[in-house]
């Protein structure tokens, strides 16, 4: 029989062991951190900074934080680390995936490894996809172009491979790193625009929407023309018309796809340099049936993302007409002012001429009035004309 004394004891909590031991960690973890140098405990902190995946804007702020509070937030870095560590068992290396990744797997297999790998791709740290690095994309890259290349007798599991593949570069993509990595293939961009295939419309979609944004970022290179080269190169491969396939695809009934195709034309137009050129691509697609497509589906043209889209076409090439007709007034008056320019300087060398015969004959009387010879005269009306020449 229980006592009120044996009531009153508190009971065990299961977690409170637990809870202090790992507080008892963090603080030991706090104190050796302390005995760390500022360059050790800045060193550690650009790594948090980089596997927390954030742009320098927000790096900007933490960065400004003062020393105490950067080795607090390393040391909860430290810790967070080390507890996802201890469930190694449970998430493979990337040098596992890489090793997977060069032996000769057949489709179903492929696919079970590829779906396996976009896991930690989309929720590892950048330093997971930094050891997985330029090595693992130079595989999905080289099984992506040889999936393409080859007549797979199963195409099913082939085309799902070669989408599993996109979703895996996407994944990797989303990281500065990754994007950096991407840009610098040799075969990146055209394996993507490869895989902009109207027949397999989800992973069209995957492939429209990496394309698009490779076309409108900022890089010290012009990542436009390098996208409408790849996509010149295979549609002169295919023996179609370059902007086909974006066509085909705003002709599907998938709506996530119209709007990629959309996304992409927009970004293809707005982002060339020269004003003829943006107005060329954006004829060169109204003339494969563009309008034809936006006016006839009011089931597209309802949805808000479309609408958006279209507006920015629309607004866009309506802001060209714009300053191709203020560029023409500029042309136009440039050459007014050219104009009126010559005929000031012909008024000038017409006077400059009449002040030079009245000149030649002032000297010629000059020269009769001091007793001089016709000889002289003639001379002097000779050398004159050469003298003014040469002095204007």
């Amino acid at each position: 029989m229980r006592t009120k004394k044996d009531k009153e004891k508190p009971a065990h909590v299961p977690g409170q062991r637990h809870s202090s031991a790992a507080s008892y960690e963090i603080t030991s973890q706090h104190a050796m951190l302390l005995e760390h140098s500022d360059d050790a405990i800045l060193g550690l902190f650009e790594q948090m900074l980089v596997d927390m995946n954030l742009n320098e804007e927000k790096q900007k702020p933490l960065r400004e934080k003062d020393m105490a509070i950067k080795r607090e937030m390393v040391s909860n870095y430290l810790y967070t680390s080390k507890d996802s560590q201890q469930q190694k068992e449970r998430n493979r290396s990337a040098m596992m995936y890489i090793h997977d990744l060069k032996m000769d797997h057949r489709d179903e297999s492929l696919l079970t490894c590829l779906e396996s790998l976009r896991v930690p791709l989309s929720s590892n740290p950048v330093s997971w996809l930094q050891n997985f690095g330029e090595e693992g994309l130079a595989l999905l890259l080289s099984l992506l172009k040889r999936l393409q290349d080859e007549k797979n007798e199963n195409l099913n599991k082939g085309l799902k491979c070669q989408h599993e593949i996109i979703r895996c570069l996407k994944a990797f993509m989303n990281t500065k790193y990754g994007l950096k990595s991407m840009l610098g293939s040799e075969d990146g961009i055209r394996l993507l625009v490869r895989a902009i295939n109207p027949t397999v419309p989800n992973m069209m979609v995957d492939a429209v929407d990496l394309v698009s944004a490779i076309c409108i970022l900022e890089h010290p290179e012009n990542l436009h023309e390098r996208v409408l080269e790849a996509i010149t190169e295979e549609a002169e491969k295919q023996g179609i018309e370059r902007f086909q396939p974006l066509l085909s695809g705003m002709n599907s009934s998938n709506i996530n796809l119209k709007v990629g195709c959309m996304q992409l034309i927009n970004a293809l137009i707005s982002r060339g340099e020269e004003l003829d050129f943006r107005i060329h691509i954006r004829s060169e697609l109204l003339r494969l049936g563009l309008k034809e497509l936006l006016g006839l589906d009011a089931e597209l043209t309802a949805r808000h993302e479309l609408q958006v889209e279209m507006k920015k076409l629309e607004g866009d090439y309506d802001q060209k007409l714009q300053d191709l007709s203020q560029e023409k007034e500029q042309l136009a008056y440039s050459k007014l002012e050219r104009e009126k320019e010559n005929q000031s300087l012909q008024e000038k060398l017409s006077s400059s001429q009449n002040q030079a015969k009245i000149h030649i004959q002032f000297v010629c009387i000059c020269v009769h009035s001091q007793g001089g010879k016709d000889e002289d005269c003639l001379a002097v009306c000779v050398l004159l004309p050469h003298q003014l020449d040469s002095a204007s």
